[in-house]
């Protein structure tokens, strides 16, 4: 399609205009608000009924104005070499409702002509569809430059991009990557031996397992904690209770078929005798128990008392020898302090000496000594005088004022210690002595009430004995109390082996849980080998579908897919302008402005072939490039000059 000639009436700003473009590349040159962009909206309003530019709620209405009718038309020809005018009249409806004395404003209205025939908005958006060979909803994508590349959403401008290659299968993308050898492997359905799972069938599958492994990785060990807590530290072994089972069960018969002899006139005799003998032995182990519990009850304290006196002693042994230092440290300290004295007075008196200017005069004649005399005599005065007072130092160095100080600190440091220990054993004293109040002292086993219990009912016994009366029945009393222990004990063996199965139970519970967290961690481990070769996967279909889409392109290449922190791959669509100057690739916001205006008209051209449509091309700002890349469609630039101020059209060849 191009376009032939425009002409406008009462279009916003412009009164009357005809523009001829003769199908030819053409500028349309002006002063800011002289009509170039009124012109473009109107094709664009004429062609998918938007303008241009993205103004909301456009209309060709001129500000301020009413009641008049605002038209465009515009001839063009078609690929066939078939001429069509479409014009558009838009205009206010104005009503006189009933009884009403004025018209009132109820809405604008469009009407709609194809070569001069009045049509429906429907029947007129087929007819452009068909002439332009697409659908209107990419017209403007096609015919404004730069609508692609700086205004469509990214998800649309994927998808269009992504028409223009073919589909790769998953074996082209397997091929095409040895990395990706045997990832069919992972994708083989379960139960079959040649059907597969889609990437991203596995993918979502894969995924979803390993949000239910991650949980169970996260649960599993404290299953196990809890589990363990029911598994004893000493487990007893079942078999062996069980037969101590056997062993009660067994005294138990015999107590019983002890109780059934009683009952015989013989067995009550015997019974008594026995009675006597059983609590001659009681007494016997209750005494030994009674002076075996009273030293346990002192053994403790007592080993107790003897390591605390142990510890005593270390302590008393340190604090002795830290006293002996101390006492040492203090005699040092004021040998050191006397010494210091004694120095600082002979180097008081050694700095005083004054050379003695009578030396200067012979003694004998009382005659003034040679002057090199004399300086010899000085200077061996003052060598004398230097090497006395350098002596007192080196012998004053091992009693330094810093060697002091540092004595005196440790003196202090000792004594605070000395205090400390003092203290620390009082408090220990302190500590034994509550431990030696708190031994105890039991009464002899013959004045305990036990004690007295038994011998009581061995002279009851005895004494029945000597009246003849029998004592059958205490005994009889006796073996059923001993049946209901013996109850007891089975009861109690039988809630051991219980919480030894119970143990046993927790124990193999543990086994299966740490087995099932080897299993999710392998499981996982594999899931995540999958996921990777599906994460190389994508990114190698990234890299196929990305150069079958840029070898379609002349100047320009699409970054189609940005590598994220995380590993992953981030959908975008970013025109890339190949950097003359520095070398490499550039994305299309960060390239000078005449190379981005070579990136439209490449996207642009590129996708015309693809649709195999010529439509005109739109350039606004046309004056910020003086050599545009060559298209294959009526190209119109509009152009900002100064000097025109009114629009001019001037028709060109191609570049």
């Amino acid at each position: 399609m191009k376009i032939l000639s425009l002409t406008l009436e009462n279009f916003r700003s412009i009164k009357n205009m005809t523009v001829d473009f003769n199908g030819q590349d053409a500028d349309v040159l002006g002063a800011n608000g002289t009509g170039k962009t009124t012109i473009a909206n109107a094709i664009c309003w004429l062609l998918i009924d938007r303008p241009m530019t993205e103004e909301a709620d456009f209309t060709p209405k001129t500000e301020g104005t009413h009641g008049v009718h605002h038209k465009a038309s515009m001839t063009v020809e078609l690929p066939n070499g078939q001429r069509m005018t479409l014009a558009k009249d838009f205009y206010e409806k104005w009503t006189r409702k009933r009884g009403a004395a004025a018209e009132e404003f109820t809405g604008n209205v469009t009407d709609y002509y194809i070569d001069g025939v009045k049509s429906k908005k429907k029947e007129y958006a087929e007819v452009l569809e068909t002439a332009c060979g697409i659908d209107l909803e990419r017209v403007k994508m096609l015919m404004v430059l730069g609508y692609f590349a700086d205004t469509m959403k990214t998800d649309e401008k994927r998808r269009i991009l992504f028409e223009m290659t073919r589909d790769f299968t998953d074996m082209d993308v397997i091929a095409a990557n040895e990395e990706l050898e045997g990832i069919e492997d992972f994708f083989l359905m379960p139960g079959t031996e040649d059907q597969h799972y889609t990437v991203e069938q596995w993918k979502k599958i894969a995924t979803e397992q390993r949000k239910k492994l991650n949980k169970d990785l996260e649960t599993i060990p404290a299953r196990i904690d809890e589990a363990s807590k029911n598994v004893a530290e000493n487990v007893e072994d079942v078999d062996t209770l069980n037969a101590q089972l056997r062993t009660l069960e067994e005294r138990k018969a015999s107590i019983e078929e002890k109780k059934r002899s009683l009952s015989t006139p013989d067995g009550k005799q015997e019974a008594a005798r026995a009675a006597l003998a059983g609590l001659e032995v009681d007494l016997a182990t209750k005494r030994a128990a009674y002076i075996e519990q009273g030293a346990a009850a002192n053994r403790e304290l007592n080993a107790e008392i003897d390591r605390m006196s142990s510890d005593k002693r270390d302590v008393s042994d340190k604090l002795d020898a830290l006293r002996r230092a101390h006492q040492d440290n203090l005699r040092g300290l004021t040998r050191m302090q006397e010494q210091r004295k004694e120095l600082l007075a002979e180097y008081a008196a050694a700095a005083a000496r004054q050379w003695d200017d009578y030396a200067e005069v012979c003694p004998t004649c009382h005659q003034a000594l040679p002057p090199e005399r004399i300086e010899e005599m000085r200077a061996a005065f003052n060598e004398e005088k230097s090497a006395a007072k350098e002596d007192i130092n080196r012998r004053g160095q091992a009693c330094s004022k810093d060697k002091i100080d540092a004595c005196a600190a440790e003196i202090d440091a000792q004594a605070a210690e000395i205090a400390a220990m003092e203290t620390r054993i009082k408090e220990m004293e302190r500590a034994i002595a509550e431990r030696k109040a708190n031994l105890t002292t039991s009464p002899p086993f013959e004045e305990t009430q036990e004690y007295k219990d038994i011998t009581a009912r061995m002279e009851e016994i005895r004494a029945r004995q000597r009246l003849g009366q029998s004592v059958a029945d205490g005994v009889l009393n006796g073996c059923d109390r001993d049946i209901q222990t013996v109850k007891d004990e089975i009861a109690a063996v039988n809630l051991r082996i219980a919480k030894a199965q119970s143990s046993e139970e927790s124990r193999r519970r543990v086994g299966q849980l740490r087995q099932e967290l080897k299993q999710a961690a392998e499981r996982m481990e594999y899931l995540e080998q999958g996921l990777h070769l599906c994460e190389e996967f994508v990114r190698t279909k990234a890299r196929m579908v990305t150069d079958s889409i840029n070898s379609r392109f002349k100047s320009i290449r699409f970054l189609l897919f940005r590598d994220q922190i995380n590993g992953g791959l981030k959908e975008v669509c970013e025109p890339l302008i190949e950097d003359a100057l520095h070398g490499g690739w550039v994305e299309y916001r960060s390239a000078n402005y005449a190379a981005q205006v070579n990136a439209k008209l490449d996207i642009v051209s590129t996708l015309m072939k693809h649709y195999g449509v010529h439509l005109p091309i739109l350039m606004d700002q046309g004056e910020s490039v003086t050599r545009p890349l060559a298209v294959d469609a009526q190209f119109i630039r509009f152009i900002v000059s100064p000097k025109h101020n009114e629009v001019k059209v001037e028709l060109r060849e191609k570049y």
